[in-house]
């Protein structure tokens, strides 16, 4: 029999096979294609006619093993159309390479997963408002009908252990679970709370598991012998064979969204999937995406809150110390008042965080000789100094140079460092707080096993002050803290992102919550030029209903999203001039009417990485449409040369 497979290759289309067995959709099958072996799935029994002296190519063997169900390939089709990329590259989520070779080699003898079997005993006493929550959402939810839920609560009101109670049901009913989270650093903290309360080794998913790890645990799923899996994004697509509750933990968080490659946003996909399966998802922040927040108040979600911390401590409270030019000298970027607050904590055994969200030394450097600054040969963007290696680094092509450049009549540069970036701060706290042992966290910095290390002294009190980047802003609980600087909280309103308010809020509430979670008396000093903005009045008073509804207001008025959406078609190659009149060709072939709009081509605000010249379309609609499958087609006639690249990027975050 002929059949159509669909492959996991930068195709829109399948390609017909012949088989002397029964087929069925959603078979996995190994054929060849271009003289490689390669795994398919059985796309359509009913494949579309074939040219005249086509020879069809056997397939050689369909796989023991579960078929894709009819509801993932739905839902495969869906995310291809949405993010308008082929189906074959969505497929290719799916199929995790290494767990299919290994099947018949070392995967054979692993049949035994005990290990991850959570006990579902466990008796947590919850307090009374948690209680009233977990009743409400036990009311409402089926794990066989689809439904979305925000649980929102304060840093420390006990937002996991709802969730655990509702998990501990899932489990109850023999349903599989998934648990993401944004950071693969977190994962490992959160493991310990899930470790402790459903006594087992969590199974965990992500880029920094070993791989003789990760394929247990794949076959563990595809088994339907794992019941709960914690993990990153790429976690939503794992062979799960019952998945019936899907927790988004930190919902709001920018890191779901993946922008290179295959640009999607892993919490809409999963709210897709939980949509075409029919189970419940449940979207958990402190401080939702104003999207999801919108989408609750309108009762498109259902909406559960804590207002209260879980043992009843203090919130800490939040002063604003008003920065001024005169006293941010070169190496002062830490108030007196604050210096000496700080030393007051100190002395008394606590642990203090100093936060700053840039890496690096200095972020800017510049020659007064030649009036030139150092910038990237490869990105139109200037070097960072880090000091650790004495280099100056691009943070987007990872070029990197030493600090030497030839200047004027034959001299070298004379680099002057300006600009803040964390180890800066770490070299001043070191000469204004000296006998304190002090470490710094940046993803630049730490790897996964030294950032564990680095975590466990943070948990031990060994560490007493820690100087850190937005790694160690959400999800953490350490007992000693009780002290929290943010160096600038205004450098995040800079540049062109739409959403910045709403970052640096998050960011801000966020980190707010990580001080005091264990009865003790807490302080937040945010350093800003601008001690006026309104989202400092939200965060003293931990309101975030005040934010929100002042932000969606100004969302509405500017027809920004959720009002409006985006779709970001970047064009880039070598040659400006050929760019340029491609991304006007593009443009000049869009649909357009009274929901549509264009706006563009226009450079890039980053015009040039990795030696690409880049010009940005920006299609902006209203929800009302969904003008992807238009575009699709246009896109097919409009073919792009072949020396540019084109990144559709639908719902951006990032607008450089």
């Amino acid at each position: 029999m002929l059949a159509d497979v669909l492959l996991p290759l930068n195709f829109d289309h399948s390609f017909t096979y012949e088989s002397n067995k029964k087929l069925k959709i959603g078979n996995l099958v190994l054929v060849t294609f271009k003289n490689k072996e390669i795994i398919g799935v059985v796309w359509d029994l009913n494949p579309r006619p074939l040219k005249k002296n086509i020879k069809i190519k056997n397939i050689i063997e369909v796989l023991d093993l579960p078929n894709l169900a009819k509801s993932k390939i739905s839902f495969i089709e869906k995310m291809a159309n949405y993010n308008l990329v082929n189906k074959g590259m969505v497929l290719n989520l799916f199929l995790y390479k290494k767990g299919f070779s290994s099947l018949n080699k070392g995967l054979r003898k692993v049949t035994d997963f005990t290990e991850f079997n959570a006990k579902i005993d466990h008796k947590d006493k919850l307090n009374d408002e948690q209680n009233n929550v977990l009743k409400c959402i036990e009311e409402k939810i089926s794990f066989n009908r689809y439904s979305t839920s925000l649980l929102q609560g304060i840093p420390g009101s006990g937002k996991t252990h709802v969730y655990f109670e509702i998990i501990k049901k899932a489990l109850k009913e023999g349903c599989q679970v998934l648990v993401l989270l944004p950071e693969k650093g977190l994962s490992e903290q959160i493991a310990k709370r899930f470790k402790n309360f459903f006594n087992y080794e969590p199974a965990i998913w992500h880029s920094g598991i070993k791989d003789k790890i990760k394929k247990k645990v794949w076959k563990g799923v595809i088994n339907n012998k794992i019941k709960l899996i914690l993990g990153a994004r790429s976690a939503l697509f794992l062979p799960f064979q019952k998945l019936k509750l899907i927790i988004i933990d930190e919902e709001h968080d920018s890191s779901y969204k993946q922008d290179e490659g295959l640009p999607f946003s892993a919490r809409d996909m999963a709210i897709l999937q939980a949509s075409i399966e029919k189970f419940p998802i449940f979207l958990v922040s402190a401080t939702p995406s104003v999207e999801t927040f919108y989408n609750a108040q309108n009762k498109k979600y259902n909406y559960y809150t804590l207002k209260n911390r879980f043992n009843q401590s203090d919130i800490p409270e939040i002063k604003t110390i008003k920065l001024k030019k005169e006293n941010s000298t070169e190496n002062n970027f830490i108030s007196e008042l604050v210096t000496k607050e700080v030393k007051n904590y100190l002395q008394t055994g606590d642990q203090v965080l100093f936060f700053l969200n840039r890496r690096g030394h200095s972020t800017f450097l510049f020659c007064y000789n030649c009036m030139q600054r150092l910038e990237c040969p490869k990105c139109s963007v200037g070097l960072v100094y880090h000091k650790k290696n004495n280099i100056a680094t691009c943070h987007y092509c990872n070029y990197t140079t030493q600090l030497q450049r030839k200047c004027q009549n034959n001299q070298m540069c004379n680099f002057k460092f300006y600009g803040v970036g964390l180890e800066k701060i770490y070299e001043e706290i070191q000469i204004k707080f000296k006998g304190y042992n002090a470490d710094i966290l940046s993803s630049d910095l730490t790897d996964y096993d030294k950032f564990q290390l680095q975590l466990r002294n943070i948990e031990d009190n060994k560490t007493k002050i820690i100087v850190a980047t937005q790694i160690i802003s959400k999800g953490f609980n350490f007992k000693n803290l009780n002290c929290i600087v943010a160096i600038n909280c205004d450098s995040a309103f800079l540049g062109n992102d739409i959403r910045a308010a709403e970052k640096n809020y998050q960011l801000l509430h966020q980190l707010a919550g990580r001080a005091g979670r264990f009865n003790k008396k807490s302080k937040i000093f945010l350093q800003t030029f601008d001690d006026k903005n309104s989202i400092f009045n939200s965060l003293k008073k931990f309101n975030s209903n005040d934010f929100y509804k002042n932000e969606i207001n100004f969302r509405k008025q500017s027809k920004l999203p959720p009002f409006y959406k985006f779709i970001s078609i970047v064009v880039s190659g070598k040659n400006s001039f050929q760019v340029q009149k491609y991304a006007i060709l593009l443009k000049n072939s869009m649909p357009t009417n009274r929901y549509i709009e264009l706006f563009g081509p226009v450079s890039a605000a980053i015009s040039k990485i990795k030696l690409d010249f880049r010009f940005r379309l920006l299609i902006k609609y209203n929800p009302k449409v969904t003008p992807q499958s238009q575009i699709k087609r246009k896109l097919e006639l409009v073919r792009i040369p072949n020396k540019l690249k084109l990144q559709i990027d639908v719902d951006p975050i990032n607008f450089f």
